[in-house]
C-alpha cells in the first residue's frame, strides 16, 4: 500500500491524541449515570403537564445468532414466540405503567424499534407490537418511524407488511460483504440476499434506507472493504452509518472469540475510512458528524445544513430536541433534566413489572447550568463542526484547543464575546477528542472506546 502524504499525516495525529474517549450520545455520558436515581424521578419526569411530541425507542432485544463484533444488549435464542409472547406482555404492562403516570396522551413525532433485532418477531407479532403503542400514544401525521432489520431474515412480505404498518425508514446492516470477514465475525449474509432486501426495501416504498458499516473487523484488507464500498455504491442507500470497530474483549466477552492478529493495523483501518470517505464524498453523499453518509437530497443532510442536526442515544438524528422515551430492557430515556436507563437484565425487568413497578435501574438528573452549557458545547461539536465558547469559565479548554489548533485539528477566532471555534477537515477525524476538551470527567480520567 502506498501511503499519501494525507494519510500519513492523520495516521500521526491519530497516534498522537489516541485515547478512549466517549462516543458522546449524551453528556453527561452513561458512565455518569447511578444506582440512586430511579423510578420515582422517572415518574415525576412523565408527571409534567405538556403538549410537546415525544420519541419514542423500542427495544427488541432477541436475537437468533450473536454476531462476535456486537456490544448491544441482546439475547440469543432459537425460541421465537415462547421469548416473544411473554415479552410483548412485558412492553404492554410498561406502556400501561408509563400512560398512568402521564397527565395527558402524549402524540409521537418519532419512533424507533431497535435491538437485538426487531424483525425476530413474526408478522403477527410485530402488528401486535405496533397496535400495541398505537394503544396508548397518538401518531403525528408526519410521523417518523424507523425499524433495524437483520436483512439474513427478511423477505419481499415482511418488507411489505413493515411499510404497510406504517414504517418509512428502515435499516440493516451490511458491516462487511467480503464472506471471509463475515465468517470471522459470525455474521454470514450472501451478497445475493443483500440485494434482494434492497430491492424489496425499495418496491415497498420506505422514504428512506440506512446501511450500517464496520471499518476495522478481522480479516479487513483495504481490496476487500473496497469491494463492500462498491456494493454499496450500487445499492444506493440514503444513509450509511460507517462505524469503527471498538475491540474491547476485556468488556465484551462474545469479542473473545476473535483474534487479535486477525484485526487490520491502524493504518490499513485509516486507509479503509479515507477510501470510504473520498469515494462516497465524490458520488452524491454528505459527510455527516462523526460517522454518517447522508445523499445530499436525504433530511439528514438538510438538518446538517440548516443546523438543525442532534444527537442522542439513537445517534444523529433530525429530532431536534425531542423528548426520548425508551422502553425493553437497557432502555435509555433522555429529558432535558433526566436521564433513566431500565434494568439491563430481562428478568429484572420482567420482575420489577410483575410488582407494579416502572423498571429503572438507573439514571441521572441533571440540573447544574454548567453541565447543561457543556452539553451544547459537546453537541455542537459533533453535530456542527463548530462551536462558541464563552469568554470566561473555560481557560483551561482554551488552551487544550490552542494545542489542537496547533497540530492543524481546529482554527480558533477570538472576538469580544468568546472564541469561535472550527473543526477542520483532520480534525473531523478526532471529532470526540475534541469534543473531550468540555467534559471534566475526562480530564480525571479518560473512558470509552479509541478512536481507531
Amino acid at each position: 500500500m502506498t501511503a499519501t502524504p494525507q494519510t500519513s499525516r492523520a495516521l500521526a495525529l491519530l497516534l498522537k491524541h489516541d485515547r478512549p474517549v466517549p462516543r458522546y450520545t449524551s453528556y453527561p455520558t452513561a458512565a455518569s449515570f447511578r444506582n440512586d436515581v430511579g423510578e420515582l424521578q422517572l415518574r415525576q419526569q412523565l408527571a409534567d403537564v405538556t403538549d410537546a411530541p415525544l420519541s419514542l425507542y423500542v427495544h427488541v432485544p432477541f436475537c437468533r445468532h450473536a454476531c462476535w463484533y456486537c456490544g448491544c444488549n441482546r439475547i440469543t435464542t432459537q425460541l421465537g414466540s415462547k421469548v416473544v409472547k411473554p415479552y410483548l406482555a412485558a412492553l404492554a404492562k410498561e406502556l400501561e405503567l408509563i400512560a398512568e403516570a402521564m397527565p395527558q396522551r402524549r402524540r409521537l413525532a418519532q419512533m424507533h424499534w431497535g435491538g437485538g433485532t426487531p424483525n425476530y418477531l413474526n408478522r403477527e407479532e410485530t402488528a401486535q407490537l405496533w397496535e400495541l403503542i398505537r394503544r396508548y400514544f397518538d401518531f403525528d401525521d408526519e410521523l417518523e418511524a424507523s425499524i433495524e432489520v437483520n436483512p439474513e431474515g427478511l423477505s419481499r412480505d415482511a418488507a411489505c407488511q413493515l411499510r404497510e404498518l406504517g414504517f418509512n425508514r428502515i435499516s440493516f446492516g451490511i458491516q462487511d460483504a467480503d464472506p471471509d470477514v463475515q465468517r470471522a465475525v459470525n455474521r454470514v449474509v450472501p451478497e445475493t440476499q443483500l440485494r434482494h432486501a434492497m430491492h424489496w426495501l425499495r418496491e415497498a416504498g420506505f422514504e428512506s434506507v440506512n446501511v450500517d458499516l464496520i471499518c476495522g473487523l478481522p480479516l479487513q484488507t483495504q481490496e476487500r472493504f473496497r469491494r463492500t464500498l462498491n456494493l454499496v455504491q450500487e445499492l444506493r442507500p440514503d444513509r450509511i452509518s460507517l462505524f469503527s470497530f471498538a475491540y474491547l474483549p476485556e468488556q465484551l466477552p462474545m469479542q473473545r472469540k476473535i483474534q487479535a492478529e486477525d484485526l487490520p493495523s491502524q493504518w490499513q483501518r485509516l486507509s479503509m475510512l479515507e477510501d470510504a470517505n473520498q469515494l462516497l464524498c465524490a458520488n452524491g453523499y454528505d459527510a455527516i458528524g462523526m460517522d454518517h453518509y447522508a445523499l445530499s437530497s436525504d433530511g439528514l443532510a438538510e438538518a446538517a445544513r440548516q443546523g438543525r442536526l442532534h444527537r442522542n442515544f439513537q445517534g444523529y438524528t433530525t429530532g431536534g430536541e425531542l423528548d426520548l422515551l425508551g422502553i425493553g430492557p437497557s432502555a435509555i430515556s433522555q429529558f432535558r433534566h433526566l436521564f433513566s436507563q431500565n434494568e439491563r437484565g430481562l428478568k429484572a425487568y420482567t420482575t420489577a413489572l410483575a410488582n407494579g413497578t416502572l423498571p429503572v435501574e438507573r439514571g441521572l438528573v441533571v440540573k447544574d447550568p454548567d453541565v447543561l452549557r457543556r452539553r451544547e458545547l459537546i453537541r455542537d461539536v459533533m453535530c456542527h463542526f463548530t462551536v462558541e465558547v464563552p469568554q470566561h469559565g473555560f481557560d483551561s479548554e482554551l488552551r487544550d484547543l490552542e494545542a489542537l489548533e496547533r497540530d492543524g485539528l481546529v482554527r480558533l477566532n477570538r472576538h469580544e464575546g468568546g472564541v469561535s471555534v472550527q473543526v477542520t477537515n483532520d480534525g473531523r477525524w478526532l471529532i470526540r477528542t475534541i469534543a473531550a476538551v468540555f467534559d471534566p470527567d475526562q480530564r480525571r480520567q479518560a473512558s470509552g472506546s479509541r478512536l481507531i
